[in-house]
C-alpha cells in the first residue's frame, strides 16, 4: 500500500528486460512491496547482471537524457548498442525492449504508468521508439512531453543517481574526502534549490538581453553592478572556503603522519635524546620569537605604515574636518539665534535690546565659532567617521620608529642563531641510524609550516571577502531603498533584480532550515546504527561550506579522522538518508554492494535498523559473501521479493531464480 498523503512518491513495480545485456529473451523482476515487507533482495556474483539492471532502469526512464545527452546522438546509440544482447544481435533477433511498470504520486494524485522503450535495427541503423500508458490509456505525443517534464521534476536522472547507494562510490567519497562537495550537489537537487539557481540565471540572462545601459539612471546602474559583484564575491567566498577546508584537512593528515613517525622513532630508541631535544627546544623558541616579531611587523605594515607615510595628508584631513565641524555648529547656532533669543540674552545682561545690539551680539557669537579662513565643504563626515580619523592620528603620534627597527634587527640575529643550531642538528642527525626517519619528520614539519602560512593567507583573504561582501550588501540595501523611495520599480529590469535577490535569500533560508532538520534526523540514525554507542552525539552541517562536524555527548568537537573507513561510510549514508527524508521525496533506495567494507556488527545494524526504515521500497544488490546466511536471516522478515542472478557461461546469458543464494550447512 502507498500512503498518498505526502509529497512526491515514486515506486518501481516491475522491470522487464528483453535481450538487454546478459538478459537473453524476456526477463521479469517483480519489485512490488507491502507495508510490512519493503525490501527486494537481488543476489548475484560479479558479472551476473546487477549493474546491467540498474543501467536498464535509468535508460528506460530517461533515454539519452539519463546518460547526459541532450538528444538521441550517435554517441548515445553507441552506448545503447553496447547494452544490447550480443547473441540476439548475431542471430538477427531484432527485438530489444525495456518495459518499466511504476507508480507516481504527485500531491494526492496517484498514476500507474507502463513505459516501453524499444530498439530495432533498420538498414543497419539502430532506431528507438517510446510509448507510455497512464492508468491503462496510451499517452499522445503531447501528453508524453508533459509526462517527461513531470518525471524530471519528481525523479530527475541525477536524483536517481543519488538514490543509488553504490558501495564503491561511497568508499571513494570517503577515501578522497569529497563529503562536503557530494552533500552540496545532493542538497541542491533533493531540496529543488537547483530550480531556483536556474531561475536566477535565466532572469539575469533575460535582464542582460533586454537591458539598454543608455536608458538606466545612476541608481539602476549601481544596482546592476552591485548584484553582479555580489554574485562574484559569493563564488570567490565559496572557492576560498573550500581552499581553507582543504588546507586544514591536509594539515591534519600531515600531523597524524608526524605523530606516527614520532611514535615509531621513540619506540625504537631515537637518537641521543638530551642533545637533540635541547637543540630542538632552542630552535622552537627562536622560531616562535621570530614569528611573534614578524606578526608585529606585518600588523604595522598593514595598519600604521600607510598612515605614517600619509601623516601630513592625515593632518590636513583633521584640520579640514575640524573646520567643517565648526562651520556646521556655526550654521546650527545661526538658525537658533533669532531676535527673540537675542533679546532675552541682552535683557538678562541689562543691556540695550535694540537691533544694533542684537546684530552685534549675534555676529560676535558666530565669529567665535566660525573657522578663521573661508573653507569649502568636502567631507561631510559623520561623528563616527571623524572619530576614526582622530583615532588614526592618535596611533601615529604614539608610533615609535625605533621599536620596529629593533624588531627587524632582532629577527636578523635570531635567523643567524637558527642557522647555527640547524647545522648542529644536521651534524648530530647524520651520525645516527634514524636519520631517514628524522628527515621525514622534518620534511613533514616544513610542509605543515608552509601549509599553515598558506592557511593564514587564505583566512585573511576569507575575512577580506566577507568584509567586502558585507559592504556590498549595505550598498545594495541603500540603492534598493533609493529606488523604492523614487517609486521607480515598474521596469522589467528592476523587477527581475528584485526576484533574483528574493530567490537567493529564499535559498539561503530554506537550506539553513532543511539542514537543521537533516542534522537532527542524521544524528538520530547515526546513534542507532553506529557500534560505538553515544560516541557521536550529534552532527552539524555548515550551510555555506557543507562541512560536517561531529560532537560528543559533552558537545565537544570530534575529529572525523578518529572514525574508521566503515564508520565514515555509515556517517555518509545516514546523512544521505536524512536529506531525502527531510525533502519529503519518497523514492526507491538501491543499495549496490554497500556492505562489503563494513564489519559484522555494522553490517547487522544497517540490515536491521537502517535499510528497512528507508521508505516504501529498498532494493539490495548483493553477493553471497556480502549477505551470508546470518545476515540473510536478519533481513528475512522484511523481504517482499528475493532473486538470484546466475550467469550461464555456455549460453552466455543470465538466469533469474526467485530465491536468494541457497545456503549449504556443512557438518564438521
Amino acid at each position: 500500500m502507498i500512503d498518498e498523503s505526502l509529497g512526491e512518491i515514486m515506486i518501481l513495480n516491475e522491470v522487464q528486460l528483453t535481450n538487454i545485456g546478459a538478459y537473453r529473451g524476456i526477463n521479469t523482476f517483480d519489485l512490488r512491496t507491502n507495508d510490512e515487507q519493503n525490501v527486494i533482495l537481488i543476489g548475484g556474483e560479479n558479472g551476473a547482471g546487477k549493474t546491467t539492471l540498474l543501467n536498464a532502469i535509468k535508460l528506460g526512464l530517461f533515454g539519452s537524457f539519463g546518460f547526459g545527452y541532450k538528444s538521441d546522438s550517435n554517441e548515445y546509440f553507441k552506448k545503447v548498442n553496447n547494452l544490447l544482447n550480443n547473441t540476439a544481435k548475431k542471430i538477427g533477433e531484432n527485438n530489444f525492449n525495456i518495459k518499466l511498470n511504476f507508480t507516481l504520486v504527485d500531491g494526492y494524485e496517484k498514476t500507474d504508468y507502463v513505459l516501453y522503450r524499444r530498439w530495432r535495427v533498420k538498414n543497419n541503423v539502430l532506431k528507438e521508439s517510446y510509448e507510455i500508458t497512464a492508468n491503462g490509456s496510451k499517452l499522445s505525443d503531447q501528453n508524453m512531453e508533459f509526462f517527461n517534464s513531470k518525471l524530471k521534476e519528481i525523479m530527475p536522472p541525477q536524483l536517481l543517481d543519488f538514490c543509488l547507494f553504490d558501495g564503491e562510490e561511497i568508499a571513494r567519497i570517503v577515501n578522497e574526502d569529497l563529503l562536503s562537495d557530494y552533500l552540496k550537489k545532493l542538497a541542491r537537487v533533493v531540496f529543488n534549490l537547483d530550480i531556483f539557481e536556474t531561475l536566477e540565471v535565466d532572469l539575469e540572462s533575460y535582464s542582460n538581453q533586454k537591458l539598454d545601459p543608455q536608458k538606466l539612471d545612476a541608481a539602476e546602474k549601481d544596482l546592476l553592478n552591485l548584484n553582479s559583484k555580489e554574485k562574484e564575491l559569493k563564488a570567490s567566498l565559496f572557492a576560498n572556503e573550500e581552499k581553507v577546508n582543504t588546507l586544514k584537512l591536509n594539515i591534519e593528515k600531515l600531523n597524524d603522519e608526524y605523530r606516527q613517525f614520532k611514535n615509531d622513532f621513540e619506540n625504537n630508541g631515537g637518537l641521543v635524546k638530551t642533545a637533540r631535544e635541547e637543540i630542538l627546544k632552542n630552535i622552537n623558541i627562536l622560531e616562535q620569537q621570530r614569528k611573534q616579531n614578524s606578526e608585529k611587523i606585518k600588523e604595522f605594515v598593514a595598519t600604521l605604515l600607510p598612515l605614517h607615510l600619509t601623516s601630513s595628508l592625515l593632518g590636513e584631513v583633521r584640520s579640514q574636518l575640524s573646520s567643517e565641524e565648526a562651520l556646521h555648529f556655526t550654521s546650527i547656532l545661526e538658525n537658533k539665534l533669532n531676535d527673540s533669543q537675542l533679546t532675552k540674552i541682552l535683557a538678562s545682561l541689562s543691556h540695550s535690546t535694540d537691533a544694533i545690539s542684537r546684530d552685534t551680539l549675534k555676529n560676535s557669537l558666530l565669529s567665535s565659532l566660525k573657522p578663521e579662513e573661508e573653507i569649502s565643504l568636502i567631507h561631510g563626515a559623520s561623528f563616527s567617521e571623524s572619530s576614526l580619523i582622530e583615532n588614526a592620528s592618535n596611533k601615529i603620534q604614539k608610533y615609535s620608529r625605533e621599536e620596529y627597527k629593533a624588531l627587524l634587527l632582532e629577527n636578523s640575529d635570531k635567523l643567524k642563531e637558527l642557522h647555527l643550531l640547524r647545522e648542529k642538528l644536521k651534524i648530530n642527525d647524520t651520525t645516527n641510524e634514524f636519520s631517514n626517519m628524522i628527515q621525514s619528520m622534518e620534511k613533514i614539519q616544513s610542509q605543515v609550516v608552509a601549509l599553515n602560512d598558506q592557511l593564514k593567507i587564505e583566512e585573511l583573504e576569507l575575512a577580506r571577502l566577507n568584509s567586502e561582501l558585507d559592504r556590498n550588501n549595505l550598498s545594495l540595501e541603500k540603492v534598493r531603498s533609493q529606488l523604492k523611495d523614487s517609486e521607480k520599480t515598474s521596469s522589467s529590469f528592476l523587477e527581475s533584480q528584485k526576484i533574483i535577490a528574493l530567490s537567493r535569500r529564499f535559498r539561503e533560508i530554506q537550506l539553513q532550515k532543511k539542514l537543521q532538520q537533516v542534522q537532527f534526523e542524521a544524528s538520530k540514525m547515526l546513534r542507532k546504527i553506529l557500534r560505538k554507542q553515544n560516541y557521536v552525539s550529534s552532527i552539524t552541517i555548515d550551510p555555506k561550506t557543507y562541512e560536517v562536524n561531529l560532537l560528543d555527548t559533552h558537545k565537544e568537537y570530534l575529529e572525523k579522522s578518529t572514525l574508521s573507513s566503515g564508520e565514515k561510510q555509515i556517517l555518509l549514508i545516514a546523512i544521505i538518508w536524512a536529506i531525502f527524508k527531510c525533502s519529503g521525496r519518497r523514492v526507491p533506495f538501491i543499495f549496490d554492494t554497500l556492505l562489503g567494507r563494513l564489519d559484522k556488527t555494522h553490517k547487522a545494524s544497517i540490515l536491521r535498523d537502517f535499510i528497512p526504515n528507508t521508505g516504501e521500497q529498498a532494493i539490495i544488490l548483493s553477493t553471497d559473501t556480502e549477505i551470508d546466511e546470518f545476515h540473510y536471516n536478519l533481513l528475512k522478515d522484511k523481504l517482499a521479493k528475493e532473486y538470484m542472478l546466475d550467469f550461464n557461461v555456455q549460453n552466455i546469458s543470465t538466469n533469474i531464480y526467485k530465491e536468494y543464494f541457497p545456503f549449504i550447512t556443512q557438518e564438521v
